[in-house]
């Protein structure tokens, strides 16, 4: 039995609560089945080579394996190995499979996460195992290819032996077992549709497993390959795009119980029992809890909850939800008030995931939704410490809501423990929220800094931070900071880290000269490396009306960290990217002015007149600002998105100057530059007026796209 193998069984017995959490939601987030296991609605027949070893093979059960001779099943010639059993359990079925090579390493295992053959070296690296639907009674064809790896063919015998192993990680909430009715090879797979599992009334019926993970870690979430992107538009300005996450602080959260069964649905059903310390089955966040002030540019991701359990539990299922624009795709609360549902005449704003029946009954009622609604998460073998990860779905995330004082949301939808038990409540502990913020901003150059500074949270304030003048940074009081990145190594898996940026400032930011955000910002997985680009926030970096607030002149940069799996980090470099100050020029004109001034003089003998001429030079000295240029048509608010919003803020600043025009008393007035984006129609004769506001109108319904701006009044009229 592979080494690997052995480790499976008694993973529970060797690792602590928190890393058995986060084992099998890696295991449960390949519940698709992948690449090498393959699904066929339509099968071709195959030749049976284990008619003879059928009886031999029977009943596996959970921890159990069963390791087979290839040669007795499969020919050279085969692509596939099919395996056909029965469960006697409706729900998961997670299974490994190893098979024997002809070369080096001479033995690979199917990894469920990748879909992949790879090589666990002798049982040190994991492969996690590969999930499958099952209804009990219902016959399941597995087919696993083959065809990438060099098969060793041998037959049994002691000496050499060609094998694989089939082995039951996982069979249902009652740690059932399977039993294999027949094995074969053939040339094409073989491999049954996922089942239709049947309702049942008390739980919830084919919720889907973990969704995929896009969390902030060394390098998951942009096309360069990391956290982060940097694109210099050649036009004086750059795109700076950051994934960061962010802890809410646990003390300030306390233990919030959520209780299954409780949302705000049912209270709007019995409004008799809404009061105060009633059971709840969710907890909203705003992203203020989390620190969050700034929302310039950001996209919620994901929110990963930290649940606590008096016991524990085979299977947590939950869900998630969130603010989002008013009646945009994602306003699942608004489909249902333009449906009539009862208790929704008022709704929207709002998105939720929401269970299949669920969508279904909505749908029958005449619900429409736009964007189809998630159907939450579930983790099995989940235990009493679970890091429970939601992500926001790629269709909602352009409609989130992008103020700090909107939320999001986490739900327990239903949970069992490892004897059958329903758990009705657990406790929410921790939250994690994960967002990337992206950015236009004047650019000229960066500056890189080789520092090598060792800072360990195990020690005293001054070893936890690393503090560095920019002048060390090679910047002066000349250039203006919109962008530091801190490259970061360890002599070990750093895990989660948590850490936080502050920085010197102008007195028009604080009276302190010094400017923090609030919560501590987190890397969820980091390994060993991790780049980390702080995006200056606007208070600090500054606008069309107000200079940039970084002190550059005399300030200091500091790096704090906090906590972290390994105790000490090295910061190896420190990279600012920054804009030359606005180019300040004298022009002097020179003016000559000439006075004539006579005198006569009459003597007897003569008359004599003199002429004087007097010239004057003046001075005028004027400063030139950089020429502004279009970032995005239509984006009248700067938040690079065109959305209803935009067209709201034109119509503001037309009919109330005052407040939300250019310099308007408002925080929310319209800005140069969002004028001039704003200017969609008939851009080259008109300022901005209300047809550009209809214009990012229809744009929104779909009518016309933002691809067509800026567009003539003539070809608006034609769409109408």
């Amino acid at each position: 039995m592979p080494k690997f193998y052995e480790r499976m069984i008694n993973v529970k017995n060797t690792i602590s609560k928190k890393l058995t959490a986060a084992i099998m939601s890696a295991v449960m987030a390949a519940a698709a089945v992948p690449a090498a296991v393959i699904a066929s609605a339509s099968v071709a027949p195959s030749v049976d080579y284990s008619a003879a070893k059928t009886a031999s093979v029977a009943t596996v059960g959970v921890g159990d394996a069963e390791r087979l001779y290839t040669a007795d099943y499969v020919k050279s010639t085969d692509k596939f190995i099919n395996i056909t059993f029965t469960p006697d359990f409706t729900g998961n079925f997670n299974f490994g499979f190893g098979i024997g090579t002809k070369t080096a390493p001479y033995w690979y295992e199917l990894d469920g996460k990748s879909g992949s053959f790879i090589d666990t070296k002798g049982g040190t690296v994991d492969a996690v195992g590969t999930d499958v639907k099952c209804v009990e009674g219902q016959e399941v064809t597995i087919s696993i290819d083959i065809s990438k790896i060099d098969v060793k063919f041998d037959p049994s015998t002691a000496q050499y032996p060609g094998e694989f192993e089939f082995r039951n990680y996982y069979a249902g909430e009652s740690k059932s077992s399977i039993t294999i009715t027949s094995i074969s090879g053939s040339a094409t797979s073989q491999a049954s549709e996922d089942p239709t599992d049947p309702s049942d009334p008390t739980k919830p019926s084919s919720e889907s497993s973990v969704p995929n993970n896009n969390k902030h870690s060394n390098g998951e979430n942009s096309a360069s390959g990391k956290s982060w992107s940097f694109v210099d538009n050649g036009d004086g300005t750059a795109t700076i795009s950051s994934t960061l996450a962010k802890q809410i602080d646990p003390e300030a959260l306390g233990e919030i119980l959520l209780t299954k069964g409780y949302d705000e649905d049912y209270y709007a059903a019995n409004p008799d029992e809404d009061v105060e310390g009633k059971p709840i089955n969710s907890h909203k966040f705003k992203f203020s809890d989390f620190g969050i002030t700034d929302m310039n540019g950001v996209t919620i991701e994901s929110l990963t909850c930290t649940i606590e359990s008096g016991v524990a539990m085979d299977q947590f299922i939950y869900g998630g939800g969130l603010n989002v624009q008013y009646q945009s795709d994602a306003d699942t609360e608004y489909a249902k008030q333009l449906a009539g549902i009862e208790g929704k005449s008022h709704a929207g704003y709002w998105y939720n995931d929401m269970g299949e029946d669920a969508i279904e009954e909505f749908e029958s009622q005449g619900v429409k939704f736009l964007v189809t609604p998630g159907t939450g998460g579930k983790i099995t073998e989940a235990g009493d410490y679970i890091e429970a990860y939601w992500e926001v779905p790629a269709e909602v995330q352009p409609f989130t809501s992008t103020t700090s004082s909107d939320a999001i949301s986490f739900q327990y939808w239903w949970g069992n423990d490892t004897e059958g038990e329903e758990v009705e409540s657990v406790t929410l502990t921790n939250a994690v929220i994960t967002y990337t913020k992206t950015v236009t901003v004047p650019f000229t150059d960066s500056v890189a800094t080789a520092v090598s500074k060792v800072v360990d949270f195990s020690g005293d304030d001054e070893a936890k931070n690393l503090e560095i003048s920019y002048e060390d940074l090679g910047l002066d009081e000349t250039k203006d900071v919109y962008a530091i990145r801190f490259d970061l190594t360890a002599d070990a898996d750093m895990g989660k880290i948590v850490y936080n940026i502050g920085t010197g400032v102008t007195e028009r930011v604080s009276k302190d000269y010094w400017y923090q955000e609030s919560g501590n910002y987190c890397v969820l997985d980091a390994g060993d490396t991790a780049e980390i680009m702080w995006i200056v926030p606007t208070i600090a970096a500054g606008d069309e009306e107000h200079e940039n607030g970084i002190n550059t002149k005399d300030g200091k940069v500091q790096f704090g960290y906090y906590y972290g799996e390994t105790d000490a980090v090295t910061i190896d470099n420190i990279v600012v990217y920054y804009a030359d100050e606005p180019v300040t020029t004298t022009t002097t004109t020179t003016t000559k002015a000439t006075t004539t001034t006579t005198t006569t003089t009459t003597t007897k003998a003569t008359t004599t007149t003199t002429t004087a001429t007097t010239t004057t030079t003046t001075a005028v000295t004027t400063t030139t600002e950089p020429e502004l240029t279009v970032t995005l048509w239509g984006d009248a608010n700067c938040d690079n998105h065109v959305l209803i919003g935009d067209a709201v803020l034109i119509l503001q600043s037309i009919a109330n100057k005052d407040k939300y025009g250019i310099g308007g008393s408002s925080d929310m007035a319209i800005t140069k530059q969002g004028t001039l984006n704003a200017n969609v129609v008939d851009n080259e004769t008109t300022g901005v007026t209300a047809q550009d506001a209809l214009a990012i109108q229809m744009m929104d319904a779909g009518i016309i796209k933002q691809a067509d701006f800026p567009v003539t009044n003539a070809a608006l009229s034609a769409n109408k």
